[in-house]
């Protein structure tokens, strides 16, 4: 999937939007209706197009010009970045005090933004909030499955509670929003082929500010050319999955934001990728025995046989 970036300030500041497009002629029509329709608008947006070979940015300049979208603005790039690196270069124009990553070929619920930028507004510890999502299928995509996200409360925006696996990411990217003050320390973190979902939300863990809004905002298209289709969940997904949770782990250690309430959970954490990291990239079998002590830290169970597979595999 493509993605998106929207950005909000609060009460009467200044807000903008980025937008990463890439061969999305066959979506933006509906995503570009729905934010168009937002209950709670945006002053300004930014498109970066990496090079599309449809008529995506025609489809799009079109559309600006029909409903007189002086704010709106789209630059294509002299050569194809990467959706990775049209991600980061977009990430780094968003000047908001709030920013909304999204995908090209979603749809939003027109309430989205103001309900999530409201959330913000009322609880200055929220850093990260993510939301439900209604997944649906098109043209042989995979479907995806909401996985449950256990909070401190029942209420309907409640803080996630920090456990043994507090590294996993449980909703994507485009149910994610966050505020500016995670952006310097996503660039610290983030390194390319690591998915800026993943990053995000194990930093806004870490620093115990990631929290749910129990309510669906985006329907979520799962089809054939999803980029997310080639990041997981293969053989590199996972060791980029040791690498990154290891690197962040260290960082957020060594960090004027390191808590020892979190350290023990943190250095079973860092183990488990050791282990895991000689299991699947030095090929030591004994890890895999050795990882049993530590199986709970995996989603579930099944993934921890899925490692002794792709250990075989690779």
């Amino acid at each position: 999937k493509k993605t998106a970036i929207v950005s909000c300030y609060f009460q009467h500041n200044y807000g903008s939007m980025l937008m990463t497009t890439y061969n999305g002629e066959r979506f933006l029509p509906e995503m570009l209706e729905s934010l168009r329709n937002q209950t709670r608008k945006i002053d300004e947006l930014f498109i970066f197009d990496d090079g599309s070979t449809d008529s995506t940015v025609c489809l799009i300049e079109n559309y600006i010009d029909k409903y007189g979208l002086e704010n709106w603005k789209i630059r294509q790039n002299e050569i194809n970045l990467g959706w990775e690196k049209n991600f980061v270069q977009g990430l780094n124009q968003a000047k908001g005090d709030v920013i909304f990553p999204c995908d090209q070929d979603d749809i939003w619920h027109t309430d989205k933004i103001e309900k999530m930028t409201k959330a913000f507004e009322d609880n200055s510890d929220i850093w990260l909030l993510i939301s439900g999502y209604h997944a649906f299928s098109e043209n042989g995509g995979k479907m995806a499955i909401q996985q449950k996200v256990r909070t401190e409360t029942n209420e309907l925006i409640s803080k996630v509670i920090f456990d043994e696996k507090y590294y996993q990411i449980l909703r994507p990217g485009c149910t994610m929003a966050f505020r500016k003050e995670l952006l310097p320390l996503f660039m610290i973190n983030w390194k390319p082929g690591t998915p800026h979902d993943a990053v995000l939300w194990t930093i806004a863990s870490l620093l115990r500010k990631l929290y749910l809004y129990d309510e669906t905002f985006i329907e979520y298209r799962r089809h054939e050319s999803n980029a997310s289709r080639k990041i997981s969940h293969g053989y590199k997904y996972k060791v980029n999955e040791i690498i990154r949770t290891k690197c962040i782990n260290d960082w957020y250690i060594q960090s004027s934001y390191f808590n020892q309430k979190y350290e023990d959970d943190i250095q079973r954490c860092n183990i488990w990728c050791d282990y895991r990291y000689k299991l699947l990239v030095k090929k030591k079998f004994v890890y895999w025995v050795k990882l049993f002590k530590y199986r709970n830290i995996y989603l579930t169970r099944k993934k921890y046989i899925g490692d002794i597979v792709y250990y075989f595999k690779k």
